[in-house]
């Protein structure tokens, strides 16, 4: 069963108008560019069975027209306050949940951010729902986002990932263990 999957892919180069038009005869017709600060990303809402294919068959047509598929934009990357949002409370109950004041401990740490703290969902999701008792109370609706969210965070790992094992090095690997 075929599905509409919207999601948004950076490239690189920038293209020009002749670039733009090899992306659209490589079969990016369903992508709508966008050049800010010179940087390219499109649009894409694909028919596809997955997201997972819809991604693969995007990232293989941005090649074939000459360019590099560098991410996928995801919302892995949250706040202490979008965790709240996500989760029903508010960023001062999460703040003492990630300091280990409350609850069972072991939140995960952040995956970056600085001064300003940012976590992965994805870990934050899953340490919520095996300390949370009522693990079935997230709607399927919910839970069907975060599936495409993960596939999201995957691949924009996995393309950022070749970026910097560009040539291929043993650590290509790691990605068939």
């Amino acid at each position: 069963m075929m599905s509409l999957h919207e999601f948004t892919v950076h490239i690189a180069p920038v293209p020009d108008d002749a670039g733009l038009d090899r992306l659209y005869e490589a079969g990016l017709d369903d992508a709508l560019p966008e050049v800010e600060a010179r940087r390219c990303s499109l649009h894409v809402s694909r028919e596809a069975e997955t997201l997972a294919h819809a991604i693969v068959t995007v990232v293989e047509q941005v090649e074939t027209a000459g360019f590099h598929a560098t991410g996928v934009v995801s919302e892995d990357l949250v706040t202490l306050s979008q965790i709240g949002e996500r989760v029903g409370r508010t960023r001062e109950s999460v703040r003492l949940l990630a300091v280990g004041r409350r609850g069972p401990g072991g939140f995960p740490a952040p995956a970056g951010g600085g001064h300003r703290p940012l976590y992965s969902w994805a870990s934050v999701r899953d340490w919520f729902h095996a300390w949370d008792t009522d693990k079935d109370a997230q709607p399927p609706r919910q839970q069907t986002w975060d599936q495409d969210q993960d596939t999201l965070t995957a691949a924009d790992l996995l393309l950022r990932a070749r970026l910097l094992l560009d040539p291929p090095s043993e650590l290509t690997q790691l990605v068939n263990a």
